[in-house]
């Protein structure tokens, strides 16, 4: 099932799209996934901060929460120009970027959006309700976004940039932003 939805989106994605295509992809998915997921996940979050009794000062929840976003939203907003610009794409699968981003944070982390979109859950939650319903807003939007792109985004890549992709994947970082390793040399 997960090969047949990469397939999908390996024959489909990556295709040049027109510029009104692209930005109402581009809308759709920040309305999903930076209004509609972090409300949903924030309710989610409230109902289990309830019954948590986790004492954090409120100053430095909000400290704690405005790095987050602050970190997520520089990820997020450098990630989303790199597709609509260098790649001439999205960040949703059918409209993904015609090529291989590998420059810039893509050099550092394979998703340096879902990275940034990790801390904005994170921030947004702590800084409307609490630490503890950020931290569950991290970890159930962490846990999504590694299963998602372990079971059909990178098997996805694979077929459209074959070798490409496979050598990037070996020197760059999953999720958290680190110094690629060298290029092995053949």
């Amino acid at each position: 099932m997960l090969h047949r939805v990469a397939t999908l989106v390996a024959q489909n994605g990556g295709k040049e799209r027109p510029v009104v295509v692209r930005v109402v992809s581009l809308a759709s998915g920040v309305l999903v996934f930076v209004v509609i997921a972090p409300v949903l996940l924030g309710f989610a979050g409230h109902a289990i901060a309830r019954s948590v009794a986790l004492t954090v000062p409120r100053y430095i929840e909000l400290l704690f929460g405005a790095v987050g976003t602050a970190i997520g939203l520089f990820f997020l907003l450098w990630s989303i120009s790199a597709f609509w610009v260098i790649g001439k794409g999205t960040p949703v699968p059918l409209v993904s970027p015609t090529r291989l981003i590998t420059t810039g944070l893509f050099s550092y982390c394979r998703n340096p959006l879902v990275f940034g979109l990790i801390l904005f859950y994170f921030g947004a939650g702590t800084i409307c309700d609490e630490l503890v319903t950020g931290l569950f807003m991290l970890v159930v939007a962490l846990v999504l976004s590694a299963a998602y792109h372990k079971c059909v985004e990178e098997r996805e890549l694979l077929l459209r940039y074959g070798g490409e992709y496979r050598e990037y994947r070996e020197r760059t970082s999953f999720f958290i932003p680190m110094r690629p390793k060298k290029r092995r040399h053949t």
